[in-house]
C-alpha cells in the first residue's frame, strides 16, 4: 500500500496530471506569461502616444517652415510680387492722372452740344469733334502697353481705358449728327453721344474706384480721380455711377 501511495505523488512519465512538486510552473515554448505580455502592449500604447504628440507638436509650429528652402522661395516670389504691384499701381494712378487732364476738354465740349441732364441742343459754333478724337487718343497713348498685374490691377486699367473709348464713341456719335439731316436721325445720334458720354463717366467711375482700392492696399492712401459728366461738377468718389441702363432702350429695334 505504501508503494502504491508513493507512485502516486510521482509525475506522470507522459507530463500527465502530476500533482505536487512534479508540476512544473514555466510556460510552454512559443507562449509568454500574461503580465509580459500586458507590459509589451503598455509599451506600444505608450510609443504610440508619444508619437502623435510629436506630429500634433510639427502641425502646431508649421512643420519647422522656418528652415524649409522652398517655404523661403515662395515668401521670396510673394514679396516680389507685391513690390511689382506697388509698382505697376503707382504708374497707374499717373497715367489715369495724365489722360483725366485730357479728358476734360471732350467732356465740356460735349456738354455743350448734349447738355447731361438735359435734353440735346444739336450742332453749335464751335463744337469740334475731331479735336476730342485727338484728345481721346492721346490719354489712350498714355497708358502704353499693356504690363503683366494682377487681375485686380488688370481689371482697373481695361476699365479705363474702355471709359476713353467709350467718349470717343461719342464724339462719332455727334459727327454722325451733324451730317444728318434736320430731323428724327439726327435728334436720335444727338441722344447717343449723350448716353455715350453718361456710360463713359459711369465706366472711369467704377475703374477709379478700384484704382483708388488699389492704392489703400498699396498703402499709398486714397487716391480719388474722379471724371466728371459737366464742367464743374464736383463728384463723390463714393457715391455710384450716375447711370443706370434702361430696359427700353434696348426694345423696339427690329
Amino acid at each position: 500500500m505504501a508503494n502504491r501511495r508513493d507512485e502516486s505523488r510521482r509525475p506522470s512519465a507522459r507530463g500527465g496530471r502530476g500533482t505536487g512538486a512534479g508540476r512544473s510552473s514555466s510556460p510552454a515554448p512559443g507562449q509568454e506569461s500574461p503580465p509580459r505580455r500586458r507590459a509589451f502592449w503598455i509599451a506600444v500604447a505608450a510609443a504610440l502616444a508619444a508619437l502623435n504628440i510629436v506630429l500634433a507638436t510639427l502641425v502646431l509650429t508649421g512643420g519647422g517652415d522656418d528652415d524649409d528652402p522652398l517655404a523661403d522661395r515662395v515668401a521670396e516670389l510673394e514679396a516680389q510680387e507685391e513690390a511689382n504691384q506697388t509698382e505697376l499701381v503707382g504708374q497707374l494712378t499717373e497715367q489715369a492722372t495724365a489722360a483725366h487732364a485730357g479728358l476734360l476738354s471732350v467732356i465740356a465740349g460735349l456738354h455743350a452740344v448734349v447738355p447731361s441732364g438735359a435734353p440735346p441742343v444739336g450742332p453749335v459754333a464751335g463744337a469740334d469733334p475731331a479735336s476730342w478724337h485727338t484728345a481721346v487718343g492721346a490719354a489712350i497713348g498714355t497708358f502704353g502697353d499693356a504690363p503683366s498685374g494682377s487681375t485686380e490691377f488688370n481689371t482697373t486699367r481695361n476699365g479705363l481705358l474702355l471709359a476713353i473709348d467709350l467718349l470717343g464713341s461719342a464724339a462719332t456719335a455727334y459727327e454722325g449728327a451733324v451730317a444728318a439731316p434736320d430731323g428724327a436721325e439726327r435728334d436720335r445720334l444727338l441722344e447717343l453721344a449723350g448716353r455715350l458720354r453718361d456710360q463713359a463717366v459711369a465706366a472711369w467711375s467704377v475703374a477709379a474706384t478700384q484704382l483708388d482700392v488699389l492704392n489703400i492696399d498699396a498703402g499709398n492712401g486714397h487716391v480719388h480721380i474722379t471724371l466728371p459728366s459737366r464742367p464743374g461738377e464736383q463728384v463723390d468718389p463714393h457715391g455710384g455711377v450716375g447711370f443706370e441702363p434702361s430696359q427700353e432702350d434696348h426694345e423696339n429695334h427690329t
